[in-house]
């Protein structure tokens, strides 16, 4: 989401169309929200919209997963495999 409209803050205008975003995706997967609910993605969008919008431009989709990568413990190096 691009929109950095936080629930309950700025204008009228950014808050409607934001919330016709978040409505517009969560009914391709079929799912619908109430106001509560998209007040609650709309913030957690403002704390971390940014950071991960700067983590996605990264573009890390070149880099090689580490082989036999085990996500129950820490990534290790070439001489602990």
């Amino acid at each position: 989401m691009s929109v950095r409209a936080e629930a309950g803050n700025g204008s009228a205008g950014a808050q409607d169309h934001s919330r016709r975003y978040i409505e517009s995706g969560l009914a391709i997967l079929g799912l619908r929200a109430g106001r509560d609910e998209i007040a609650v993605i709309q913030a957690a969008d403002a704390v971390y919209g940014a950071a991960l919008e700067a983590l996605m431009a990264e573009e890390l989709d070149g880099i090689a997963h580490e082989p036999g990568a085990d996500m129950a413990n820490p990534p290790r190096t070439d001489s602990e495999r």
